[in-house]
């Protein structure tokens, strides 16, 4: 499954989905948020308890590749928080 994940950055922008506990994501928060304070970043984070993945199939040889989001709103709920800070 690791070998066919999605991992590529299309437009400049890294998308990850990471599993963690509630501190590892309140240290990974507090990390970033010097970052946008000190102009170096902006960012989305939306946690959720779950992931989705979709598979898409090209043929029945093992030609495919998995899309990890997670659950609740995923991508969409973060790029939303990361275009507040942009404005």
């Amino acid at each position: 499954m690791v070998g066919n994940t999605n991992f590529k950055k299309f437009d400049g922008v890294l998308r990850e989905v990471i599993s963690g506990s509630k501190n590892d994501r309140a240290e990974l928060e507090t990390y970033l948020q010097q970052l946008y304070l000190n102009y170096e970043c902006v960012y989305g984070i939306h946690a959720t308890d779950s992931a989705l993945i979709t598979c898409i199939i090209n043929n029945r040889s093992g030609d495919h590749l998995h899309f990890v989001d997670r659950s609740d709103g995923g991508y969409a709920a973060a790029a939303e928080k990361m275009k507040q800070q942009i404005r």
